[in-house]
């Protein structure tokens, strides 16, 4: 019997490191129905968006894979059959200009399919996947603040160099739910609130935006952001609730711990 030990020692065993701009893993049942395995710079949305255009193809074959140009990226997938019809879809994403190495994510998606219906732990997967599936971080980010709608903060990270912003990180989350709620008279009582790049502050900006409650906000040093900067800020948005709104936002108690392991996700995307 194979182990689950044996099977990550397989899977992280002549594995080479990619370089691309997005790469998820999802199952999707006879139905039609998606469900999202692991994600890395490639949000839920576009990735319901791109298996949409090809559900017909990947409903009616037991595997295979599709490669095709969808706007400005580069779309390579692989499909396998799982149990009770379902398929498992590897996903990778990169801009058009930047080749593929088709036949090594080929071997990639095979190691970790196989580790999948392994059991293989999702915790495991995901370690691996981080691992080996490299995405161009986002530069420019001075500050991130997750808020709750009343003003209470969630989760925010902030440059080592800004310490006395670190220190009153409660005051600036006060400060942006306060500034949203009077703007609801000046804007109709738009749902989003701010739109992003409404607080112009000189060099920099800071970027609002709502969604089911949470304000997602980020400071922005202007002189030096990336172009990838506001793609992150919504998969930011997209992870964020995904992996805390049920559970932990719907009925909040006040309890933080659970946010902690959300750096993980922000030191994914953002220098800082």
């Amino acid at each position: 019997m194979i182990t689950v030990n044996e099977n990550y020692q397989n899977l992280v065993e002549n594995t080479q490191i990619f370089q691309l701009r997005g790469f998820s893993i999802s199952e999707i049942d006879i139905e039609g129905n998606l469900g999202i395995i692991f994600q890395k710079g490639i949000g839920i949305t576009l990735t319901g968006r791109i298996i949409d255009i090809y559900k017909d193809e990947l409903l009616i074959k037991r595997q295979g894979y599709i490669r095709d140009i969808v706007g400005t990226l580069t779309v390579y997938m692989h499909f396998f059959e799982r149990e009770e019809e379902n398929k498992l879809i590897f996903m990778y994403i990169d801009n058009i200009e930047n080749p593929m190495k088709y036949t090594e994510l080929y071997q990639l998606s095979k190691r970790v399919y196989k580790c999948i219906i392994s059991n293989t732990s999702k915790t495991e997967i995901s370690k691996f996947c981080n691992k080996m599936i490299k995405i161009p971080k986002a530069q420019g980010i001075v500050g991130v603040f997750i808020i709750d709608k009343a003003g209470f903060l969630y989760y925010s990270k902030i440059r080592k160099n800004r310490p006395n912003m670190a220190n009153n990180n409660f005051q600036i989350a006060g400060f942006i739910s306060a500034i949203l709620i009077y703007s609801q008279d000046f804007i109709a009582g738009e749902e989003y609130g701010l739109k992003l790049e409404d607080i112009d502050l000189g060099d920099q900006h800071f970027y609002v935006k709502t969604k089911k409650g949470v304000i997602f906000a980020y400071l922005v040093d202007k002189t030096m952001c990336s172009e990838n900067i506001k793609r992150y800020m919504q998969l930011i948005m997209e992870e964020f609730l995904e992996k805390y709104y049920s559970s932990h936002i719907v009925e909040f108690k006040g309890d933080l711990a659970p946010f902690h392991s959300f750096e993980e996700v922000i030191d994914q995307y953002f220098e800082i």
